[in-house]
Order: structure tokens, then C-alpha cells, then sequence
């Protein structure tokens, strides 16, 4: 299949946008080089790195690149990436060629650095001794043969979104594919529920934490997903399961097209960065529509198949309100409105299926409709004055959360992000008097409150957080995955 079709497609769009732009500055040149970059192994962009590191004289200069290059690559999505991250730490901060911003920032990179440099893509994976239900040892990962190495916790939130799409792919039995489910807590009760719910895998744990796991395989957070291949490298790391499929399809069908490649999903954002954040549905769907009149309009299906699906697993790859509202137009008009073009096997199980996931969960408690009645433990955060406190925890109705504006923000203890936004929250609510914010913090509710815990999962799109949605005086939806910032 000719992979070079989006690239001249998107050229060709982006040139019908976009007008001379003027030269930018060196952050935005940076940005345009990692775009460049995208696609290069690991080896190859770090090269690139230390050539750029090098080059600059002044040693301000040096510093800002170095950490430009440095945060690009920690906080990239792209499966790959953290292996260049570990190397700029190693090579310029953690030998102090190049200082960091603080002492603070320095320790952050030792222990990222220290706890990823076992388990990067391409290296052997660390071997594991753990242990079956009866005690008896059990050899992770196994030789000869893929596997698939999930590290979960029981009342893990994401874990409890991850794991039926993991135990789906393992009913299916598409794949020779050996998975060992990891756990990591020491609960025996919880651990024997689990298991009796996921036939099908080789449960193990390590209740005394002896074998090293969470520095071997740099698992600081749960769920963490990794494919080792038969030569026990590791082929895949900080994957859910779409990307799991992705990797295996690849690994067994050579010639088979591989969906949501790192440089086809620069490619997507470069196009879409033209405009800003003008950016609508509207835009979103000119695209597909100017793709599709290019590709399956003149009989070409291959290459329809190829961007559209890509355009798929870029739209799913994406948090923010505008890409997720235009899963519903785009599934509905090029996916589940074209069956006869979507018909084999493959289709079904790469592109097909992830598109009716992603309508199901963009349905839920969409823009424009009132906000559920369900009354939900939490905190309300909101400006103190003097007949009332700033920070009350109780139950609250969710039709009572009107404002002007009103927030919900469910979150989870663990997540890096939801930290940044629980911090915006308290420069919101010190700015905005009328504004008040209720926290649901799912890891707790999940553990003392699990029927509402379960109604909210089952009422709002909480695959990833922050999740927060916004509602105006009369309860009604006015926006979804909001980016609350300082």
C-alpha cells in the first residue's frame, strides 16, 4: 500500500489554508523540527538532539533547548518517545553538561531516568519471577512466544476501563499471544474476584515486592501494557489496547496495513494546527470530506481505507472537546455509514469497533443536554466569603452544580494531569466569584462509593482524566473535556 498518499493529500489541503506564515521564533522552529522528526526510531532522534544541543553557544541557549527537547519528548503520547526523553536526561542534565531549572526538576529526572532505562522499546525485557494463585513460580515473560505483560490494579479506575477491552482481545483468540495479568497490590480477596472474572490469562503477582518490578519496568502508575516478542525484546511500552492490536497486527500480517502510526499522526496534527484553536467539528469534517472526495471519490479505496482510518485513530487519540465531538459525524458518515467498504475481518476488529466505542462514549451526556440527576460524593470548591466556607465535602446533586459557570471534575489521585487541574481550580475559584467547581475524586469513590462510582462510568466518557464538563445556570451541558489552565 503506498503510506506517502496522506502525506501528499495533507499537503495539498494544508496549502489550500494556509498563507504565508511569518518566520517564527526559535520555540516554534523547535516544534516544526520534533514534527520532522516524528517517525525516526529512537536512535535516530536523539542524534538529532544532541546535534542541536551541541550547536548552541550560549549557554542560556543551550539550557532552553535542552529542556524544550527534553519536556517534548517526557510529556509526548507517542509510543517511543520517553527513550529519547531518558537519553537527553542521562547524557546532558544527570552529568550536569546542562543545568535544569531547579534542584526539584533535577531528582524528577533521576528517578523518570532511573526507573525507565530497563524497559525501553527495543531493549531485552527485564526478567521477572512472580507467582501463580497456588504460590508456585511462574517465568515472565515467557520465551518463544509473544507476550503481553498488563500491570493492573484492582481499584485502579483507568484499570477498570482497560481491562474488558484487554479481555476482549483475548476472547477473540486472533492473536498467538501469551498475557500474564500483573498484580500489584497484595489484596488476596480482590486479586481471587479479578481472576475469576479474566479466564483465559496467566494471573501472577508479587505481594513482597520482590522481584523488582515497578523499577525493571518503570510501572509508577497502573494500568502499564507491554509486548515482548519472541526474541524477549520489547516491542511496545505504555500501550492500551488499540495499540496493543496495532503492534500485533503488525508483528503478524507483514503486509497488512498498520493503522495510527507515530508519523501519519504528526502529520494529522500538523494539518489541524493550521487552525488553532479556531478549530471546529465543521473543520474536521471539511477535511475528512476533502480526503475522501480525493482518495474514494476516484475509486481509489486502498488509500480511502488507509487515511480514514488513521483519521480514526488520531481522533481517538485526542482529549479535547472539538476532536471528540467530531467522532460522532465522522463514524456515522465514513465508518458505520459505509459497511460494504468496511467488511473484512481486519475492518472490523481495527477500525470498525474502536469507531462504535468512540460514538458510544462521545454520546454520553453530550453539549446541550441537562446534566443527569444523580447525586455524587465530593467536594465543592468555591470562592469563600462570609456566610459560607470556600472547600465543603458532602453529597451534591449534579442538577445542583448551576453556576455561572459551574464545573464537575472527576479525577484520579495518581494522574499527572489531574494535578495541573486541580491547581487551575483553585486559580479559578480565587478569580471567579461566581464560579463553583465540584472535585470527584473516582479513586475513592470507586472504594466507598461504588454504585455511584459505577453510574457516573456508565453516564460520562471517564476512559481517560481529568474528565470535567461545564454547565451553565440551568444545569445544562456547555462544554466537555475542558482544559481548565491558570
Amino acid at each position: 500500500m503506498k503510506k506517502w498518499i496522506l502525506t501528499a493529500l495533507l499537503c495539498a489541503f494544508a496549502f489550500s489554508l494556509r498563507a504565508q506564515e511569518p518566520y517564527p521564533e526559535l520555540g516554534a522552529k523547535l516544534e516544526e523540527y520534533f514534527t520532522a522528526l516524528a517517525g525516526e526510531n529512537a536512535a535516530v532522534q536523539s542524534a538529532e538532539c544532541d546535534f542541536l544541543i551541541e550547536s548552541c553557544q550560549d549557554s542560556l541557549v543551550r539550557q532552553y533547548v535542552a529542556l524544550k527537547i527534553y519536556r517534548h519528548y517526557l510529556e509526548s503520547h507517542i509510543m517511543g518517545d520517553d527513550a529519547v526523553a531518558v537519553h537527553v536526561a542521562r547524557k546532558w542534565f544527570l552529568t550536569g553538561a546542562v543545568p535544569m531549572a531547579s534542584d526539584q526538576d533535577l531528582l524528577n529526572a533521576q528517578v523518570f531516568a532511573e526507573f525507565n532505562k530497563s524497559s525501553l522499546i527495543g531493549m531485552p525485557a527485564p526478567k521477572l519471577t512472580l507467582k501463580d494463585p497456588e504460590g508456585e513460580p511462574v517465568d515472565v515473560p515467557a520465551k518463544k512466544t509473544y507476550s503481553a505483560l498488563y500491570f493492573y490494579d484492582t481499584g485502579c479506575t483507568t484499570c477498570k476501563l482497560e481491562t474488558p477491552r484487554l479481555k476482549r482481545l483475548v476472547e477473540s483468540g486472533e492473536y498467538d499471544l501469551k498475557v500474564f495479568a500483573i498484580y500489584v497490590g497484595a489484596d488476596a480477596n480482590a486479586w481471587a474476584a479479578y481472576r475469576a472474572d479474566f479466564p483465559g490469562v496467566t494471573h501472577v503477582w508479587d505481594p513482597e515486592m520482590d522481584s523488582d518490578w515497578q523499577r525493571l519496568y518503570g510501572v509508577l502508575k497502573t494500568p502499564g501494557l507491554f509486548l515482548v516478542g519472541p526474541d524477549g525484546v520489547i516491542l511496545g511500552r505504555g500501550l492500551d489496547t488499540p495499540a496493543l492490536r496495532i503492534l500485533l497486527n503488525q508483528q503478524f500480517s507483514a503486509d497488512q496495513y498498520v493503522y495510527g502510526e507515530a508519523g501519519q499522526m504528526a502529520r494529522y496534527s500538523q494539518l489541524f494546527g493550521v487552525y488553532a484553536d479556531s478549530l471546529s467539528t465543521r473543520h474536521i469534517m471539511d477535511v475528512a470530506d476533502y480526503l475522501a472526495a480525493r482518495t474514494f471519490g476516484e475509486g481509489d479505496l486502498d488509500s480511502f481505507k488507509q487515511i480514514s482510518g488513521d483519521l480514526l485513530y488520531y481522533l481517538s487519540s485526542r482529549r479535547e472537546e472539538v476532536y471528540r465531538d467530531a467522532c460522532i459525524p465522522f463514524v456515522e458518515k465514513y465508518i458505520a455509514g459505509l459497511p460494504d467498504v468496511w467488511n473484512t475481518a481486519d475492518d472490523k476488529a481495527q477500525v470498525v469497533s474502536l469507531g462504535e466505542m468512540l460514538v458510544e462514549l462521545a454520546s454520553r451526556t453530550p453539549v446541550g443536554s441537562v446534566v443527569p440527576d444523580i447525586t455524587v460524593h465530593g467536594v465543592l470548591r468555591q470562592k469563600p466569603c462570609l456566610f459560607r466556607k470556600g472547600t465543603m465535602e458532602g453529597d451534591y446533586r449534579l442538577t445542583d452544580l448551576k453556576g455561572k459557570p459551574g464545573y464537575v471534575v472527576f479525577y484520579t489521585s495518581g494522574c499527572s494531569s489531574c494535578k495541573e487541574t486541580l491547581a487551575a481550580v483553585d486559580a479559578l475559584v480565587a478569580r471567579n466569584y461566581p464560579a463553583k467547581v465540584l472535585l470527584v475524586d473516582m479513586d475513592a469513590l470507586l472504594t466507598d462509593y461504588p454504585s455511584q462510582a459505577q453510574q457516573l462510568l456508565d453516564t460520562f466518557d471517564l476512559s481517560a482524566m481529568p474528565f470535567v464538563i461545564q454547565l451553565d445556570k440551568k444545569g445544562v451541558v456547555q462544554h466537555r473535556y475542558v482544559s481548565l489552565s491558570f
